[in-house]
């Protein structure tokens, strides 16, 4: 048996192991820029409804499903090969700030947008969806923020 490393060995150790779980962390975490493309397809989309013309609808339809599965797809698969998170890693916090997340983003868009078709505003949906965009593109950031937080303090090893 080899012998014990001193506690300065040990400290490294440590440090090199957090440091990596933190690399995994930050590989789970969603650019910025993904949340203004998803709201700006989602703006897409809602113009397309509000055209209320067969081929407009059809392009708008096309163009967000498939702006939709790339950004998607590009934001997931890639950091997926590389690493994978653990189980439990976000918590009853990081699920709620999703979840509240998500009920902002349509309180806002339907919340303008169902009042403006009721006073006969032309492209209420598309105002609607472009504030729920601008709640998506300043507040996704900010929920990548908390999360990485709740990630980092759930972490094997980590004081609780």
């Amino acid at each position: 048996m080899g012998e014990l490393p001193d506690v300065d060995q040990a400290a490294r150790a440590l440090a090199d192991v957090r440091r990596r779980q933190q690399q995994v962390i930050d590989l789970a975490n969603i650019p910025n820029w993904y949340w203004w493309v998803v709201g700006g397809l989602t703006v897409v989309l809602a113009a397309g409804v509000d055209a209320r013309r067969g081929p407009i609808l059809g392009a708008a339809v096309s163009v967000f499903v498939v702006g939709m599965v790339a950004t998607t797809l590009y934001v997931t698969v890639r950091p997926a090969r590389r690493a994978q998170l653990r189980n439990g890693i976000v918590d009853i916090r990081g699920v709620l700030a999703i979840l509240s997340f998500v009920a902002l983003v349509i309180a806002v868009t339907l919340g303008i947008a169902f009042p403006l078709q009721a006073a006969g505003v032309p492209m209420p949906a598309t105002v609607g969806c472009l504030a729920g965009a601008l709640v998506m593109g300043i507040g996704g950031p900010l929920l990548m923020r908390f999360l990485r937080k709740v990630m980092l303090d759930n972490r094997a090893g980590s004081p609780r």
